[in-house]
């Protein structure tokens, strides 16, 4: 590759670094071309992109800033994952299909502003998604306010049983008397 080749693909790498705010650094040795395609069409449903880069060049794309970080996990072939929505769901969908291609792992990651190793990485997959936590929260939030109505309606519930029950009875010695 020649020089203004590798500026030319050092431009394009710090452009997407700076574009994406989570990237996700996987080791792929040993996955087919095939295999790699259909990750890659996996992770676009999630607004991601998957690119295999050149490590000397990514290096020089990540530069001296926070990012830098990341030149501590990159050991052996690696694939960059720039994510622009939300990371959890990439993360998953790596986890799912390492499952199933051992040869892909997590090497380390920027996401949310914090850098993160592959153990790390795994450990944020296995976390239930943004979308279940808010919906667990609001049912934690939500129990004691339907206890309380509950209770609250209980109170007058009962007071017409009662009522009702009275007027029964009434009603049962009114026949009675009557007869």
């Amino acid at each position: 590759m020649r020089r203004s080749q590798k500026q030319e693909v050092v431009a394009e790498l710090q452009a997407a670094v700076d574009e994406h705010p989570h990237l996700v650094v996987t080791g792929y040795r040993g996955l087919s071309v095939k295999e790699m395609t259909e990750l890659r069409r996996a992770l676009k449903n999630h607004g991601a992109h998957l690119k295999v880069v050149k490590k000397t060049l990514f290096l020089r794309a990540l530069g001296q800033g926070a990012r830098a970080g990341l030149a501590d996990h990159l050991d052996g072939p690696v694939a960059v994952t720039f994510v622009s929505g939300d990371a959890a769901n990439v993360l998953k969908e790596i986890s799912t299909f390492a499952r199933t291609h051992e040869q892909l792992g997590f090497l380390g990651g920027w996401v949310d502003g914090n850098l993160f190793d592959g153990r790390q990485l795994a450990e944020l997959a296995a976390l239930p998604a943004r979308d279940q936590l808010l919906g667990r929260l609001v049912g934690v939030l939500s129990a004691p306010l339907s206890q309380l109505v509950g209770t609250l309606q209980a109170v007058p519930r009962d007071l017409v049983l009662t009522l009702q029950a009275i007027a029964g009875q009434r009603e049962e010695a009114g026949a009675a008397s009557v007869a």
